[in-house]
C-alpha cells in the first residue's frame, strides 16, 4: 500500500513538473507540492514579515498531521519516495549496522530547523538548502530534466531513418531545444550525498537531517493514529530491525511518536499481528508510547542565536556592497531586490519553465543570499514577450503572476551600447540586426557627424535581451541589456507605472525610416539630422531626464 501511494504521489510530482510550460493554464497549480510545504511558507512568511496568500495552502498539511499524524513522509514526500526507490536499488543487499550515535544524530534536524526559522527572522533564506521539495525540485530543473531532454533527443536521431522511411515526417523532423543551467554538478552532488547515505542507514536523510520532517514531527504526537502493541507480542524485535525511521525502543511497545512516520513497516512484519495503528486506545494493556522532542536548551541556543548570526553576516559579507552594482537582471515581475532575495525559495521551477531558457541560477554573483535565485542570461537567450509563465509557477510569488501587458510593462533593464565594440560604431560597418529585431522599436539610427548610427531609446526599451542575443558580434556583444531603469513593484499595476515615467512599449510597427542607401552609412548632404519620430519632437510629451 506504501509503495502504491508513494508511487502516485511521485507520478503526481512529475507531471506537474513537466507541466510547467508556457501552455500550463491559470487554474493548474504547477507547484502544487511547494505551496503544500509548511517549512517554506513559514521560512518565506518570516524572511519577509508579511502574509503571502499562495503559501496558505500549507495549513492543509499541517492540520492533517494534526489529524493524523506524520503520515506525509512515508506516502506522499516526492523525496521519500526517491529515497525509498534508490535505495532498493543501490542498497537493498548491503548489511547495515546499528549507528551507535544515532541518538544524538536525530536531534540534527531540529538543529538545523531552528536554525533555518531564526535565520528567516533575520530576513535570510535559507531552508531551501535542505527542504526535500525545493530540492527535488531544483534537481529535476537542473539535472534530470535537461538529461531527459539529451536522452530523448539522442533517441530520436536514432529513429529519424526509421521515421522518414515510415512516412512520419513530423516525428522525423521534431527537435526539443536542450536546456542548459549552471550549477548542475553542484545541485546533483547534493542529491547523490542524500542517496548514498542510505549506505549507512535506511532513510539517514529522513532520520537525522530533514528540516521539514522535524517540522512535521513537532506536531506528530498529537496525531489521532498511533502505534499500539498488544499483550499477544513475544518481543521478537522485527518491527524495530525493519522499521525505517528506527522510531521503536529497545521495548517494542514504545514508540518514538515525533519519527513514526505512519509506514506501518511494524504491523506488516510482526509474526504475531501484534502491532496496530488505532485513533483510540482499546484496552488498558496496550503498550506505551514514548514522544519527547529531546533537544537541550544549548542547543536551541545555539542554533537560534547560529541563524542569526548568519543572516548579520550574510548581509557583511565581500560580495554585500557588490549587490545592485553587477548587472544581474531579474525575472520581469520580481520583487524588489530585498524582498526577492527574501521570498525566493530556490525551487528551479521559474528555470524549467522559461521556454527560452534565458533564465539561469545565480552562482555568487551576491553571495550567500543569492544563491540560486534565478536571473537572466540575454547573451545566451532573450526574455519571450508572450510569455509570463515564470510568474504563474511562482510558488512564493517573489515572481508575480500578471497579465501578459502587465509582464511586459514590468521594465527588467535598458540596453546599452558599447560604441568600442559596435560594427557601425567603431568599424563603419553596415549592421542593422539590433535595429530590425527590437519589438519596441527602441533602436533607430540617428544622424551623428555625418553617419549614421545606432542609438537606443531607454524609454522604449524594456531589457527584452533580443538585441543582445542577436547581436553578431562575437564574444561579449555590443549591446548589452543592464538593470538601469528596471521597474519593480510590490504592489500595483506595472502599466501606470510605465505611464507615471512616460514609458512606451509599443509594438514596432516595421516603418523605420532609415533604409540604406548608395552613400552606406554616411547621411546625404543636407539632411541634418534624421528623427525617427513621426511627429514633430516639440509636440511630444516631455521627457523625464536622462531619456532621449
Amino acid at each position: 500500500m506504501k509503495a502504491f501511494f508513494q508511487t502516485l504521489s511521485l507520478l503526481l510530482f512529475t507531471a506537474l513538473f513537466l507541466l510547467a510550460t508556457y501552455t500550463i493554464p491559470d487554474w493548474l497549480p504547477a507547484d502544487l507540492y511547494l505551496r503544500l510545504d509548511p517549512l517554506l511558507g513559514l521560512g518565506a512568511v518570516l524572511a519577509r514579515k508579511e502574509i503571502i496568500l499562495r503559501v496558505l495552502g500549507s495549513l492543509i498539511l499541517i492540520g492533517a498531521t494534526l489529524l493524523v499524524g506524520r503520515f506525509f513522509c512515508a506516502y506522499a514526500c516526492p523525496m521519500g519516495a526517491s529515497i525509498d526507490f534508490l535505495d532498493r536499488l543501490f542498497f537493498r543487499t548491503k548489511s547495515r549496522r546499528e549507528i551507535p550515535q544515532a541518538k544524538s544524530l536525530r536531534k540534527g534536524k531540529f538543529l538545523i530547523l531552528i536554525l533555518f526559522l531564526s535565520a528567516a527572522l533575520g530576513g535570510l533564506s535559507l531552508g531551501f538548502f535542505l527542504d526535500p521539495i525545493s530540492l527535488l525540485t531544483r534537481v529535476y530543473a537542473l539535472f534530470f530534466y535537461p538529461l531527459a531532454i539529451t536522452l530523448l533527443n539522442l533517441l530520436l536521431d536514432l529513429l529519424r531513418p526509421v521515421l522518414q522511411g515510415l512516412g512520419w515526417m513530423g516525428l522525423a523532423r521534431w527537435h526539443t531545444p536542450q536546456p542548459v543551467f549552471y550549477l548542475v554538478l553542484l545541485t546533483f552532488l547534493i542529491f547523490a550525498a542524500i542517496i548514498a547515505l542510505n549506505r549507512y542507514a535506511s532513510r539517514f536523510w529522513c532520520r537525522y537531517l530533514c528540516p521539514l520532517g522535524a517540522f512535521l514531527a513537532l506536531f506528530s504526537p498529537l496525531g489521532l493514529f498511533k502505534r499500539r502493541v498488544n499483550e499477544e507480542c513475544n518481543e521478537c524485535l522485527k518491527c524495530r530491525k525493519n522499521c525505517p525511521m528506527a522510531a521503536i525502543e529497545e521495548n517494542p511497545r514504545l514508540t518514538r511518536l515525533p519519527e513514526c512516520i505512519q509506514c506501518r513497516t511494524c504491523a506488516d512484519v510482526c509474526p504475531q499481528k501484534a502491532v496496530s495503528f488505532s485513533p483510540v486506545r482499546r484496552s488498558p494493556h496496550l503498550g506505551g508510547e514514548f514522544s519527547a522532542v529531546e533537544i537541550s536548551r544549548r542547543g536551541f541556543l545555539y542554533s537560534f542565536t547560529g541563524g542569526f548570526m548568519l543572516s548579520f553576516l550574510a548581509e557583511r559579507t565581500p560580495f554585500a556592497p557588490l549587490r545592485g552594482k553587477r548587472p544581474l537582471v531579474r525575472p520581469p515581475g520580481a520583487l524588489p531586490e530585498d524582498k526577492f532575495l527574501q521570498t525566493c525559495i530556490r525551487c528551479g521551477e521559474c528555470l524549467k519553465a522559461c521556454i527560452t531558457n534565458t533564465l539561469q541560477p545565480c552562482v555568487w554573483e551576491v553571495g550567500l543570499a543569492g544563491l540560486w535565485t534565478p536571473r537572466l542570461e540575454t547573451r545566451y537567450a532573450a526574455c519571450e514577450q508572450n510569455c509570463h509563465v515564470c510568474g504563474k509557477v511562482c510558488p512564493t510569488q517573489a515572481i508575480r503572476s500578471v497579465s501578459l501587458e502587465e509582464k511586459n510593462h514590468a521594465k527588467i533593464g535598458t540596453a546599452i551600447l558599447r560604441k568600442e565594440m559596435c560594427l557601425v560604431w567603431a568599424e563603419d560597418k553596415v549592421c542593422l540586426i539590433c535595429d530590425e529585431i527590437c519589438p519596441y522599436n527602441a533602436i533607430v539610427f540617428r544622424t551623428i557627424d555625418g553617419f549614421r548610427r545606432p542609438v537606443v531609446i531607454p524609454s522604449r526599451c524594456n531589457g527584452c535581451g533580443w538585441c543582445e542575443v542577436k547581436c553578431p558580434v562575437k564574444g561579449d556583444s555590443a549591446i548589452v541589456v543592464v538593470p538601469h531603469g528596471e521597474i519593480r513593484l510590490k504592489e500595483g499595476s506595472y502599466i501606470a507605472e510605465a505611464k507615471k515615467l512616460q514609458l512606451e512599449f509599443k509594438p514596432d510597427p516595421g516603418d523605420d525610416q532609415f533604409i540604406l542607401q548608395k552613400s552606406g552609412l554616411k547621411a546625404e548632404e543636407g539632411k541634418g539630422e534624421e528623427t525617427p519620430e513621426k511627429t514633430p519632437v516639440k509636440d511630444q510629451p516631455k521627457k523625464p531626464k536622462g531619456f532621449l
